[in-house]
């Protein structure tokens, strides 16, 4: 058990121990940010593979806005595990039988399933979308796509799915302050398919229901999976209590 969860923090020290892990975090993104700007040509390399076509900006600063964006990107992306580190060291004492094995875990955990979906968005998703998309060119009309929309597309992708496949971690946190009941989460089946199925529609930009599977069905998975870790974990902690 951490030490500092035996301690009495008042309100103001929590706010400033908020504002110390904030600062961090943004001093760290920051720098990502720095080093995302030297190796931009790298970063467009991979954004613009499943593309397979360049790209074009229509304005005097359109390039150098591209660039920051894409900067900023992977700051962004790379300050995602150090912010999840300082959110679960914030969050520690309300965190029952807490160890640094089981921060070091979550963590973990947090930062692959963060992989997990973005390779799942860029290897899948990403390319089925662009194909539906590219499909409709023909002769008389051919693609010009915009730096900057292409930007907006494939990080709604990336982002979206790296955040949607942090839900096993998010319940099993919320699990392990109050223990959720599996036969109640068992029982939200319909919800939870409209809900995945408003949530592909939200973040697919296209309008067809293959593309909208592709993310609604890893969503309808990711659910059963929690609902199955959060029974074994339930079943263990009984047994031993």
């Amino acid at each position: 058990m951490s030490t500092r969860s035996h301690e009495r923090q008042s309100f103001r020290e929590h706010l400033l121990e908020l504002r110390t892990r904030l600062l961090f975090t943004l001093v760290f993104l920051a720098l990502t940010t720095i080093i995302g700007y030297f190796i931009h040509d790298h970063i467009l390399n991979v954004l613009i593979h499943p593309l397979d076509q360049p790209i074009y900006y229509s304005s005097p600063a359109g390039g150098f806005d591209f660039v920051l964006k894409l900067s900023f990107l992977f700051g962004f992306l790379a300050s995602i595990p150090v912010a999840t580190f300082q959110a679960l060291r914030f969050v520690e004492p309300v965190l029952p039988h807490f160890s640094p094995r089981y921060l070091a875990l979550m963590f973990l955990s947090s930062c692959l399933l963060l992989v997990a979906g973005m390779a799942f968005a860029y290897l899948v998703s990403l390319p089925a979308a662009l194909y539906f998309l590219g499909s409709f060119t023909s002769e008389g009309v051919q693609a010009l796509i915009s730096a900057g929309e292409y930007f907006s597309f494939v990080t709604r992708y990336l982002l979206g799915f790296g955040l949607l496949f942090q839900l096993p971690l998010v319940m099993l946190i919320l699990n392990s302050v109050q223990p959720i009941p599996t036969r109640k989460l068992m029982s939200y089946q319909r919800w939870v398919i409209l809900v995945s199925f408003v949530i592909a529609a939200f973040l697919t930009p296209t309008p067809d229901l293959f593309n909208q599977l592709l993310m609604a069905v890893p969503l309808m998975l990711l659910y059963q999976v929690t609902v199955g870790l959060l029974w074994i974990v339930n079943r263990k902690a009984s047994s031993t209590a």
